[in-house]
């Protein structure tokens, strides 16, 4: 791919890999630290399993985690045109797929179909391309698409507010379409850059890369934050039953990947016709791990989009009050005189 055709693609340069490199994960142990950072993780936890929903056809081309990279990467690209304008394109956004290691291009083109049949995706007028060739018809994400997405970072911006101020003013500015805009660049741009949650949170990649994984394990997490607040020192056990019915998979699936995630240490299966599943330790320490890194994250990315749109609203500001210029007409016999 050549330098033109990869930053249509929206891949970084180099300058722009070191800065988010620098800043995304700086946070994480002062959060840490922070007296309500348990219960801003269950907070989170309790959010996002509100909004989970199992998707059959969907799991069968890509999983969880990889339809909320795509959906990140899908309004990213529409926030951040490339030189020529050019917004969110399928070329853009298959390249993008590929690029990062997402999924393959044909994989990103099944689930663009299955975004356009689900009404979270639609194809824009020919008008609305700023390409010069005008050739590409862009996609455009319904409101659909940016509602979902907004109140996901509703709930992440809720539970960081609990452990600093950024918080709240995420959450705050979240209403304003053009702070979502910036938000969403500069989490698509520490994205595109290579920042991963999992790598601070390995304990988790068994559960990530699997249908209703995570969701699997913030149950267990929150099972035992349950006990913890009722003041049990046992912590509390969640059957299979209930696991398969908050995840949307069948027990088969809660059954296997409970094996292996025992085998890695990471819960306790008791005995039983139900089988109750206990976390451990290892498994709650990933999740907290994980939610470190996703407010650190968020973090530096709300501050920068804050600083993006104060630095507009100066511009702007700047603008309106720098009087035009108009040139003034000399007066007949005021110009320097010309003749030869």
């Amino acid at each position: 791919m050549d330098e033109n055709q990869r930053s249509s693609a929206g891949a970084p340069n180099e300058a722009e890999s070191s800065a988010a490199f620098d800043d995304a994960f700086m946070h994480m142990a002062a959060l840490r630290q922070q007296p309500g950072f348990v219960m801003a993780v269950d907070q989170a936890m309790r959010g996002l399993l509100s909004m989970y929903r199992g998707h059959l056809l969907p799991n069968r081309i890509l999983n969880d985690r990889g339809r909320l990279a795509l959906a990140l990467c899908t309004l990213y690209l529409h926030h951040d045109p490339d030189r020529n304008g050019v917004g969110l394109t399928v070329t853009r956004l298959t390249n993008l797929c590929q690029d990062t290691g997402l999924c393959s291009r044909g994989r990103a083109k099944a689930m663009i179909l299955l975004m356009r049949w689900a009404g979270f995706l639609e194809v824009g007028r020919a008008s609305d391309n700023r390409a010069p060739s005008g050739r590409t018809r862009p996609l455009v994400p319904t409101q659909r698409l940016v509602d979902e997405q907004t109140r996901r970072w509703l709930i992440m911006s809720g539970a960081l507010a609990l452990l600093d101020p950024v918080g709240g003013r995420i959450l705050a500015g979240l209403e304003n379409p053009g702070f979502f805009g910036a938000l969403i660049r500069q989490l698509g741009r520490r994205y595109v850059a290579g920042i991963r949650l999992l790598e601070t949170a390995p304990a988790l990649a068994l559960f990530a890369e699997r249908d209703g994984g995570l969701m699997m394990a913030f149950l267990l997490a929150m099972g035992a934050n349950d006990a913890q607040a009722a003041g049990s020192e046992t912590p509390a056990a969640v059957s299979i039953s209930a696991l398969a019915r908050g995840c949307h998979v069948s027990r088969a699936h809660i059954l296997k990947l409970a094996r292996e995630a025992e085998a890695e240490g990471l819960l306790r299966r008791l005995p039983g016709p139900e089988g109750g599943i206990l976390a451990t330790s290892a498994l709650h320490a990933g999740v907290e791990d994980f939610f470190a890194a996703a407010f650190s994250v968020l973090m530096s990315s709300g501050r920068d989009a804050l600083a993006e749109i104060e630095a507009h609203a100066q511009q702007e500001t700047d603008t309106i009050a720098r009087p035009p210029l108009i040139p003034t007409p000399l007066r007949p016999g005021c110009g320097p005189d010309i003749r030869p």
